[in-house]
């Protein structure tokens, strides 16, 4: 139901050229940078099938979808890591919130090298999520306990309230939806149509 991301977001020249410009300042108001944010939320839209990198679910389930720092960027936390690849990804707007993830410090062993960082939960892109999930399917819900007994598994599902009653009930619906339209072969216009009934559920 959570998918491993495995398309980080790859910056061509002029983009490099500015986020060197920057110098870690994510929220620089420069044209470069609009348009770069502008080309990360279609990356990650696009490869992430509009789904959050924490909980599986598609962004508008919860609000919006957010451009996400895995590792948090502020100056008291890791701003060295602010345009590493594999730490940017998109979440569902309740996952970034203030109440879940927001500056939620991630990484319980730093090292150079953001790939060598230890992370305290569930990794988007680093880790496999079989290791650390279980899953059991029903009609009406999807419910996920932790595999392994991982400790990343334990405090992901804690973090984002991945057990909870509204999201095994959620990825129930998403799932019931995305088998019928397999199954159908169903279009993207009646896909939308489908999405936003369920939605209002």
């Amino acid at each position: 139901m959570i998918n491993r991301l495995n398309t980080p977001y790859s910056y061509n020249a002029g983009e490099q050229t500015c986020v060197n410009g920057v110098a870690n300042n994510w929220n620089s108001k420069k044209k470069c940078m609009v348009d770069l944010k502008v080309a990360m939320n279609s990356h990650f839209d696009a490869h992430q099938k509009e789904k959050c990198c924490y909980c599986g679910l598609y962004y508008d389930r919860t609000g919006r979808g957010e451009l996400e720092h895995i590792a948090p960027k502020g100056a008291n936390h890791y701003p060295q890591f602010t345009f590493t690849p594999f730490n940017l990804a998109k979440a569902c707007q309740l996952c970034n919130s203030s109440s879940m993830k927001h500056t939620y410090n991630s990484i319980s062993i730093l090292h150079p090298i953001y790939e060598n960082c230890r992370f305290s939960i569930v990794h988007p892109y680093l880790d496999n999520y079989n290791d650390h999930y279980q899953w059991n399917y029903g009609i009406l819900n999807v419910l996920i306990t932790v595999n392994n007994n991982s400790p990343k598994g334990i405090e992901s599902i804690k973090l984002f309230e991945l057990a909870s009653e509204k999201r095994t009930r959620a990825r129930a619906i998403q799932r019931n939806q995305e088998r019928l339209e397999n199954l159908y072969n169903i279009t993207t216009n009646v896909k939308k149509r489908i999405k936003d009934a369920i939605t209002k559920l």
